[in-house]
């Protein structure tokens, strides 16, 4: 042992601290199926501990521990369907998920996970106080100017006159060399993603036909306005050490400018169509290529389609774009109606988000208290949230 060798001893370590309340949530599973151990063992144990543990240091009273049933996204709409037309399953789309949802819940309490509220994002009660946070959300955004109207093409099955979600339309993944036996309408079982219009020999599940595209419209977050907000808070995460440097690293690998990469044998070409191209910044790149760097994301756009149909080959380097919050499907939760955009939903992942904070309202209301307060288990700086996604 060495000579400079000092023991540590419970004195000398620094007392952990502990706030004043907090909200222990753990991952909410889909509402298409019964829990199985890795919900169990994998999530609600650990978050079960953690609540416990938080109540006998900071009293029960300070801690709520929510998850709930996810009850949107197409996962459930075609389990529902094919489960349906199978004969194992007779009742609506909502009973469907209600079953699984008590399911889900006796499951939990047969393992004694000590939750205040196992809510569901699509029944009742909760529903109605999650739809209020969406509308909230939504309608903030937009007062802020923080969201962004576009219109982009969706697979449409015009025997059945309706719009299909990501699991309704299978084909070949457009990537090449990609071996995956399973494409949707915009990722591969393996995890490519590609424009919906790229899918290669696409088919609906509804009818087996090729579905035709649709122009919709939606509303997307501007997540590009908040990069320099965004910036030093994951920058502080990497120097105190609350996250892996290497999550952080790939996080900010996302917050580069707007780029397009040329390879280098393409030169003349590109030096004879810059004069067209929105302003921007030629860089020497890597691995024998060029990069134009650009302002914003519509100029990255509109230089994307000179250098097409200039027949320039090129790639897009990673950068912030727009995040769709809605969509065109009739199971989800409902979005108020914004400059004439009626009859819209939001998109299942970013409700999802919000889904533990409209659960800890619906808590605080089922124990008597105002909805109102979960500003201060949320907000306020002596709470913390603390959330177990999976292991």
């Amino acid at each position: 042992m060495s000579d400079s060798y000092t023991p540590v001893t419970a004195r000398d370590r620094e007392r952990p601290t502990f706030p004043k309340r907090a909200v222990v949530t753990g991952g909410m599973p889909y509402g298409n199926k019964d829990l199985h151990f890795g919900h169990v063992g994998g999530v609600f144990v650990f978050a079960d501990a953690f609540a416990r543990f938080l109540r006998d240091r900071i009293g029960p009273e300070n801690v709520i521990f929510v998850s709930g049933t996810d009850c949107y996204g197409s996962p459930i709409v075609e389990d529902h369907r094919k489960q349906t037309e199978a004969g194992q399953f007779h009742g609506s789309l909502e009973e469907f998920v209600r079953r699984n949802h008590e399911r889900q819940r006796a499951t939990l309490a047969a393992y004694r996970i000590s939750l205040d509220t196992f809510a569901a994002s699509g029944l009742e009660p909760y529903q109605p106080i999650h739809r209020e946070f969406g509308a909230w959300i939504l309608q903030t955004l937009y007062a802020h100017g923080y969201l962004q109207k576009r219109t982009t093409p969706q697979w449409y099955d015009a025997e059945r006159g309706t719009f299909l979600n990501g699991r309704q339309v299978v084909g070949r993944c457009p990537v090449l060399g990609c071996k995956s036996e399973n494409a949707y309408a915009d990722e591969c079982s393996l995890g490519h993603q590609y424009d919906p219009q790229d899918l290669i020999d696409p088919k609906s599940t509804l009818t087996g036909k090729r579905p035709e595209m649709r122009d919709v419209t939606n509303w997307y977050l501007k997540v590009d306005a908040f990069r320099e907000v965004l910036r030093p808070w994951y920058e502080w995460l990497r120097e105190t050490g609350q996250w892996r440097p290497f999550v952080v690293s790939s996080v900010l690998e996302w917050f580069e400018p707007p780029t397009i990469h040329v390879t280098r044998n393409q030169a003349e070409a590109l030096e004879a169509v810059r004069p067209q191209l929105p302003p921007h910044e030629l860089r020497e790149g890597q691995a024998q290529s060029l990069q134009l760097v650009f302002g914003r994301l519509e100029e990255m756009e509109r230089a994307r389609a000179i250098l097409g149909a200039a027949a320039i080959r090129y790639r897009v380097g990673k950068t912030l774009v727009p995040f769709r919050l809605t969509g065109n499907l009739e199971w989800g939760l409902p979005a108020p109606a914004i400059e004439g955009l009626e009859g819209l939903t939001f998109w299942v992942w970013p409700e999802s988000l919000w889904a533990p904070i409209s659960f800890t309202a619906a808590c605080l209301e089922q124990h008597g208290r105002a909805r109102e307060e979960w500003r201060e288990w949320w907000c306020a700086k002596a709470a913390t949230v603390y959330q177990f996604i999976g292991e």
